[in-house]
């Protein structure tokens, strides 16, 4: 149970940041103290009452939040999975991966 609590912690911490949205803006949308926010992103704090706040500030199901298997991953799992799956992408995926790809170099 630690080890969800630890990925779902992380995952929440980064939708946020992938929403530029500070701590104290999702606190102030999920209605939670920004200090509880706080130890939900960095502490084994589990947000039980705040999982539909948070989802619903975020913009996002529910069961997004428990989407951290990426976060579970190491590199060379995620660069095995990659190359695994890359074949199954259409036009349109390759090229904005490709798109991110450059851009990070």
């Amino acid at each position: 149970m630690n080890d969800i609590k630890k990925l779902l912690n992380k995952r929440i911490k980064e939708l946020r940041k992938a929403q530029g949205i500070s701590q104290q803006q999702l606190a102030e949308l999920a209605n939670i103290d920004q200090r509880n926010l706080s130890h939900i992103e960095y502490r084994d704090t589990f947000p039980s009452r705040a999982l539909l706040d948070i989802a619903k500030a975020l913009n996002i199901e529910l069961k997004e939040l428990f989407d951290f298997q990426h976060l579970e991953m190491n590199a060379d799992k995620m660069s095995e999975y990659i190359k695994n799956n890359i074949d199954y992408l259409t036009n349109n995926d390759l090229t904005a991966v490709y798109r991110m790809v450059k851009s990070l170099h």
